[in-house]
């Protein structure tokens, strides 16, 4: 079972929290995870729809960068470890599986969507699936590291009828 343990702290995510919440359920399938969802597990993400005033205060706090962002992922699983073991080694068996908060803010998702010329929804979508990764160990820190991630993200996206979004104009 996926649980979605979601709040809308902006107004402007009004009608916005099922689709959110549906997206996080359809991805987590497709990733990693997928090796380790059973009958018997409970896996929770947690996702605060936030706006910039908000995720600018997290941002500054926890990674010294006095600015919005569109997203913020905080792990609560051992990255190093999954990169070492695996996901499936290090998470072991359980019943309840927290992955971690995620932060998303709608002024800086909504402007880089117009900008990129890319649905709103599409450019969410991407976005949801990229914290996901990071919860569970990924991450762009090298070329390396970020060329997997990134063909990750579009073999997965490809699932959702969502062209690459690091091509320009899609």
């Amino acid at each position: 079972m996926i649980f979605i343990d979601l709040v809308a702290k902006s107004k402007k995510w009004k009608g916005s929290e099922k689709f959110v919440e549906e997206v996080c359920k359809k991805i987590i399938p497709f990733t990693d995870l997928k090796k380790i969802l059973k009958k018997d597990l409970t896996l929770e993400v947690s996702i605060s729809l936030v706006c910039d005033a908000q995720i600018k205060k997290i941002n500054s706090q926890f990674r010294d960068k006095n600015k919005p962002t569109n997203v913020l992922s905080f792990c609560a699983l051992d990255e190093k470890l999954i990169r070492k073991v695996g996901l499936r080694k290090a998470v072991k068996p359980r019943k309840h599986l927290f992955l971690g908060d995620i932060l998303i803010s709608y002024e800086t998702v909504k402007k880089e969507s117009l900008a990129q010329e890319k649905k709103f929804e599409d450019h969410l979508t991407h976005l949801i699936l990229h914290s996901i990764l990071h919860l569970i160990g990924h991450d762009h820190e090298d070329k390396k590291m970020a060329k997997i991630m990134e063909g990750l993200e579009i073999k997965i996206l490809k699932n959702f009828k969502i062209k690459n979004p690091y091509q320009q104009n899609n």
